[in-house]
């Protein structure tokens, strides 16, 4: 067989192969670096999260941004987080209760008006995430 032709099948099979290994070992990386992780040992909940959540949302966990792909439905008692598909390796979804999170202050990420949270008791993980998502659904009345 000749080089190049071994060379181009090698590049096709071997290239899917080591990027995929690449994404799945960084989302993996992310999620435990983050927080994610963390949340998840105390707050997993199976998927799907309500089907009230609003997805393209961008926030931060630690000092992970998730620019754009995060899922995010609150109710009175609960917050909900979830990622897009291509980025749930290493990130079940969470079920936070609002009674383990606390309020530290107001944040601008990017640009736009945050909350400053921290989640857990004791506390996991701090969160950034949009006003509008950073309360219970009640007290935010039902926007």
């Amino acid at each position: 067989m000749d080089e190049s032709i071994l060379l181009t099948v090698m590049i096709v099979v071997l290239f899917p192969i080591a990027f995929a290994t690449i994404w799945f070992g960084v989302m993996w990386i992310l999620a435990l670096t983050g927080g994610w992780r963390a949340l998840a040992s105390r707050y997993a909940h199976p998927r799907p999260i309500p089907a009230s959540a609003i997805a393209g949302i961008s926030g931060m966990i630690g000092w992970v941004g998730y620019n754009h792909v995060l899922k995010i439905a609150t109710t009175d008692q609960y917050l909900y987080l979830d990622v897009s598909a291509p980025f749930r390796i290493g990130h079940p979804a969470l079920r936070i209760p609002w009674r383990d999170i606390e309020v530290l202050g107001n944040a601008r990420w990017p640009r736009r008006h945050h909350r400053l949270l921290r989640a857990g008791r004791p506390p996991l993980a701090t969160l950034t995430l949009p006003e509008q998502h950073a309360t219970p659904r009640a007290a935010a009345g039902l926007r």
